[in-house]
């Protein structure tokens, strides 16, 4: 994987003359509190509290918190209200009571961020279960760095309200139910129409339903950046097979749709669909799916699409019977561009590598081996926004019993740190000491798991996936904070386009932007002879955005792309491929693939 992983510290960019203000919430706190630390609020109150303005932080001390919360406090651009637990804390949110709410956190307000909550529900047989652990429907918003487990709803509904929102470095798992002929409840259900929602370097798995479920049937699947996460074996605790790690597809046509730099893996000879579908019964637009990691599970395409780009992945299959790639019709896809893989095993579209080369006309570059890899590797991915964290993927194809792992770019010297099995983070962290310097051995022999709470899940089935694959969360004491409670202001920085893809480009082009202030920057696409070709209006807020230009209409080239604030200006350089228009499809009946 190409990606280079930075760690962005939590760094919100406010105006000048804005003044913060510390709240604290406690288990022990009243709705009469004054919300100080000597008088602190309840839970509750402080979600609601009209004194709590833009930039503030409402801290929340560690214990349980029982009961349902919604919260409507709202921040503005710039600055955003945070509500994060206590540095070396654990806030437990338990959705174990009666009444019909939609989840057991509601986030309803906006720029409003949630940071380092446990969200769960301990009914371990009756109704008080049945409801989502995050109903997210804040526009702007975030949820950063939380733990989600035994929900039985989705783990996080991720609604269309929630524009541009995101959900980042969330451990999520054993959410939903298992229902009579499948589980039902995903890690992740989304839905999106403008803007774009990021999902990005979040763990998930054991999921009773779907990973990652982006879905509707009358809404809108638009507009979705998907990296750096880990989903794996989604399904088999509420159905006994694999199902999907991620579908985004539906009755509506999805568009704008990034995936990379994901690790997709499922258990080895295990009963399962595909790993990865994109489409479902319509016809869809674009989609880039670049950079990642699958093992075990077929990347299925269905339904037609306008462009579909699908490059430097790395598709493994432990048997010779799967098919890494696979389509209802391969046809159906107007412009395929499918190149500089590396597949391992399998078969794609049930033909061997040169049999599909020749058939398909894609994987010029690309290679195929007859064996799996053999060489253990391990990628560290920094939490763009607490220093001190990261998270560890490791891929055990050398079958090591631990691991070096250097984490000099994640922990200070002298700090005490913490990694954790994420498959038993109930049983503790596996290391727990003072950071020297250096590499760090991880243990890759683990076999202990923290199990669904339902009994009536296949819970007994599960086990874990090492000594093949392990996934660990690194954290330091302090979870990041430097300089104790006291906000940090900074001056906004420029423009800038941090990125431009996929480049070569068929179609769309998305560019990572970060913008110093909420407005509509002017995107001017210039020819190689200068001439200015196309031209428009593009929103943005503060801080990252994805924003995406439509080429299609523009022939084959080489085109420079500026992007202007009317203060600062930044370009990219593309090459535009040709292709030809979309074509209308029919409907498919069946929109999964059978099983391995």
């Amino acid at each position: 994987m190409k990606r280079i992983l930075l760690c962005v510290l939590a760094v919100i960019a406010l105006y000048p003359q804005v003044f913060s203000t510390n709240y604290f919430v406690s288990p022990r706190g009243s709705s009469g509190g004054t919300g100080t630390e000597a008088s602190p609020w309840d839970l509750q109150t402080a979600l609601n509290h009209p004194s709590v303005a833009a930039g503030d932080t409402i801290w929340v001390a560690g214990g349980e918190y029982r009961g349902v919360f919604s919260s409507s406090i709202s921040g503005r651009e710039g600055a955003p209200v945070i509500v994060r637990a206590l540095p070396g804390e654990e806030v437990v949110l338990d959705g174990n009571v009666p009444g019909s709410a939609n989840g057991v956190l509601s986030i309803n307000g906006r720029y409003s961020w949630f940071w380092g909550l446990t969200i769960t529900n301990s009914d371990a047989s009756g109704n008080n279960y049945y409801k989502d652990g995050v109903y997210f429907v804040g526009a702007n918003s975030k949820l950063i760095n939380c733990r989600i487990y035994n929900n039985g709803g989705n783990g996080v509904g991720f609604w269309r309200p929630a524009l541009n929102a995101e959900i980042y470095g969330c451990i999520i798992y054993h959410n939903g139910f298992r229902g009579d002929t499948r589980g039902h409840g995903h890690g992740i259900y989304a839905q999106n129409e403008s803007g774009a929602k990021l999902i990005r370097d979040n763990v998930l798995f054991n999921s009773f339903g779907i990973g990652v479920h982006i879905y509707t049937e009358g809404g809108g699947i638009q507009g979705f950046v998907l990296e750096g996460n880990t989903i794996f074996n989604s399904g088999i605790p509420g159905a006994n097979f694999i199902d999907r790690n991620l579908i985004i597809g539906g009755f509506q046509e999805a568009d704008r749709i990034f995936i990379r730099d994901n690790h997709f893996y499922n258990r080895p000879s295990f009963s399962s669909k595909a790993s990865v579908q994109l489409g479902y019964a319509i016809a869809n637009r674009n989609a880039e799916f670049s950079g990642n990691i699958m093992v075990d599970g077929s990347l299925y395409m269905v339904g037609g699409w306008n462009a579909l780009q699908v490059t430097d992945n790395e598709m493994v299959s432990r048997s010779s019977d799967m098919q890494l790639v696979a389509f209802d019709d391969f046809g159906n896809i107007t412009n395929p561009v499918i190149n500089h893989n590396a597949y391992y095993r399998g078969s794609l579209s049930n033909m061997t590598f040169p049999l599909w080369k020749t058939f398909s006309g894609q994987d010029a570059n690309s290679t195929y081996a007859e064996s799996v890899p053999t060489t253990t590797r391990h990628y560290v991915i920094q939490n763009r926004y607490e220093s001190g964290r990261a998270q560890m993927v490791v891929y055990n194809w050398g079958q090591r019993n631990d691991l070096l792992v250097d984490l000099s770019t994640v922990l200070s010297v002298g700090s005490n740190f913490q990694i954790w099995d994420v498959l038993n983070y109930a049983g503790g962290p596996v290391i727990n000491g003072i950071y020297n310097g250096g590499a760090v051995q991880v243990p890759l022999n683990l076999n202990n798991i923290e199990r669904p709470i339902r009994a009536d899940s296949y819970r007994d089935v599960l086990s874990h996936t090492l000594p093949a694959f392990g996934v660990f969360v690194v954290s330091s004491e302090g979870n990041g904070l430097t300089s104790g409670l006291k906000p940090t202001i900074t001056e906004a920085l420029p423009l800038k386009i941090k990125k431009c893809y996929p480049n070569p480009t068929v179609d769309i082009l998305a560019m990572d932007v970060y913008s110093p202030a909420t407005a509509d920057l002017v995107a001017n696409v210039y020819d190689e002879g200068g001439r200015l070709v196309h031209n428009e209006a593009l929103p943005a807020n503060i801080g990252d955005n994805t924003l995406v230009v439509n080429l299609a209409k523009l022939a084959g080239g080489v085109y420079i792309v500026t992007l202007t604030d009317g203060a600062f200006t930044d370009k990219c350089k593309i090459l535009k491929r040709d292709f030809a228009l979309n074509v209308d499809y029919e409907k498919e009946d069946d929109a999964e693939i059978p099983f391995h």
